[in-house]
């Protein structure tokens, strides 16, 4: 029986789906590139924060790619729907 409420999900290889820090789609987002309005207000709030922290220090780009693509994997259970929207 398939509950309506059921979320999709991606299996034990969430993290190998999740885009490695070199994926161009995460220095678009830290830069603002992408306005891409995320479901968990946590994420869209780490974000608005590595944007202002970017326009302040663009030398750091990596550093701030690494931030968000760590906090990808710590929360990929949650954040199953964004994965799908922003890496498919």
């Amino acid at each position: 029986m398939i509950q309506s409420n059921a979320r999709p999900t991606w299996g034990k290889k969430t993290v190998a789906m999740i885009p490695s820090e070199a994926h161009p789609i995460w220095g678009k987002l830290v830069k603002g590139e992408i306005d891409y309005k995320f479901r968990l207000t946590s994420a869209g709030m780490l974000f608005f924060s590595l944007r202002l922290d970017y326009k302040k220090n663009p030398s750091s780009l990596n550093e701030f790619v690494r931030m968000a693509r760590t906090f990808f994997v710590k929360y990929q259970s949650i954040l199953v729907d964004d994965m799908q929207k922003l890496f498919n």
